[in-house]
């Protein structure tokens, strides 16, 4: 596995839950589709301590499923990616849609769409430098 890999893929993930969330990204929008107007600076700095770790876990798993299936081409990374997306994250969204009555298509598509394009980055840069 490239570690390097991981550690940048990692960092970009990460940036980009910190952009995505962002005011001037989806930050409001997501507020108000939540029912707050803001969230406390300690929350958000627990909150992205926690996501590096996460972040951290998914692109090393994805490496490893990668390495794995032999995958070196951006074609097979972002194929096999999407299939882990499809098949662990979308179902599991779903699910905890539903279970907090969570019906909002634009909230889940802002709260769940972070994660597909970050798998995607992440697949991308992975793939290629495996």
């Amino acid at each position: 596995m490239n570690y390097l890999a991981i550690l940048i893929a990692t960092g970009i993930y990460y940036v980009l839950h910190l952009l995505w969330y962002f005011p001037f990204a989806f930050g409001n929008i997501w507020l108000k589709l939540i029912g707050k107007e803001e969230i406390s600076k300690q929350q958000i700095i627990k909150e992205s301590i926690i996501m590096i770790f996460t972040a951290l876990a998914t692109n090393f798993i994805l490496a490893y499923i990668l390495e794995l299936t032999d995958t070196t081409n951006i074609i097979m990374g972002l194929l096999i990616t999407v299939l882990l997306y499809a098949g662990f994250v979308l179902p599991i969204a779903i699910n905890q849609a539903l279970f907090m009555a969570r019906t909002n298509i634009k909230l889940f598509l802002i709260e769940y769409g972070y994660y597909l394009v970050g798998f995607l980055i992440s697949g991308t840069i992975i793939s290629l430098w495996q």
